[in-house]
């Protein structure tokens, strides 16, 4: 007598779309499909896996994260390809507060080169900015040593993830290395924007200079990068800086930039100031306000304020434009 044929095992996708209906809450989450996905050697399918158990609520499968990272960090370009499982594992980790040896110091030096049309490209960018996190947030003490070695990384990522980890990790030390970074320069505006936001959040006074003096270099991005820092920092004495850049930038700046920045403030100042703009001001800049305000106009009191200026402009397509 034959044996009976076993079932044959779920497909990639069948398997994928399991897993998403428990993420969804569309289905319970099962604990053995969870442990089976996270064994596998697929990586999306391992990914998956890693953001349930990161959810929280599957303590059993915890310690088996370690290992399905050591699976994919081997053959990674083939299993694993754009980091997609390890980069899930570590965000698991890091959204349970688990430190692991076997993770992060890996994670964070682990370099992915992967074939691309023209050449080849790292995928290992993004695993590095999230174990750097890691560093700053389980206060290990080599993490200024870590962080200062990727705020060198050739991938832009990875250094902005060591720039806004420098700023997490609460080392008072790390200003140093944030000025040093933003005076000697990066090709890329968002690593110093990263920068000059840790600056604002370590020593928010002693930073403050710094960050102003940037909003009249000539160069644009740097300038941007500082507005936007300043925006994001909340800080009141962030409102007259802003209010004074956006009097004498240019105006393609002022309207991208200035605008995005003085609303980010959330501050009542600079939403007057916006306003005042809005009501009286030519028509791109007043079009450039509502937009930077739109995104807040959750707030009914502000989006009735945004509507009512906006109708004072002597301009029809600005009335018409406040949401």
């Amino acid at each position: 007598m034959k044996k009976p044929r076993a079932a044959p095992r779920p497909t990639v996708d069948a398997r994928l779309a399991q897993l998403a209906a428990m993420e969804r809450g569309e289905a319970p989450v099962d604990p053995a499909v969870a442990r089976d996905a996270l064994g596998g050697k697929v990586g999306i399918v391992v990914a998956a896996a890693a953001r349930l158990i990161g959810a929280g609520g599957l303590d059993a499968l915890i310690d088996g994260l370690a290992p399905a990272f050591a699976r994919l960090v081997d053959d990674g370009v083939a299993r694993d390809p754009g980091c997609r499982g390890k980069i899930a594992i570590a965000r698991a980790l890091e959204q349970l507060d688990r430190w692991d040896d076997a993770v992060f110091p890996v994670g964070v030096r682990l370099v992915q080169a992967e074939p691309v049309w023209g050449g080849r490209e790292d995928s290992g960018a993004e695993l590095r900015a999230v174990c750097a996190m890691a560093y700053a947030h389980a206060y290990r003490p080599d993490a200024l040593d870590v962080l200062a070695d990727l705020l060198a990384d050739p991938e832009r990522m990875a250094r902005v993830g060591a720039a806004t980890a420098l700023g997490d990790a609460g080392h008072a030390d790390a200003t140093a290395l944030l000025r040093y970074k933003v005076r000697v320069g990066d090709p890329e505006p968002e690593v110093i924007a990263a920068c000059l936001g840790s600056l604002l959040t370590l020593a928010p006074e002693r930073s403050l200079p710094l960050v102003a003096g940037l909003l009249d270099e000539r160069d644009d991005d740097r300038a941007a990068a500082a507005a936007l820092a300043l925006g994001e920092s909340k800080r009141p004495s962030a409102v007259p800086l802003l209010i004074g850049w956006c009097e004498r930038t240019t105006a393609p700046l002022r309207a991208r930039v200035g605008y995005v920045a003085l609303a980010m403030l959330r501050d009542a100042a600079a939403v007057d100031h916006l306003l005042a703009v809005v009501a009286t001001a030519g028509k791109a800049d007043a079009f450039a306000a509502i937009a930077a305000l739109t995104p807040y106009a959750a707030d009914a009191r502000l989006a009735e304020r945004l509507r009512a200026h906006a109708a004072q402009h002597r301009d029809p397509a600005v009335r018409a434009a406040a949401p």
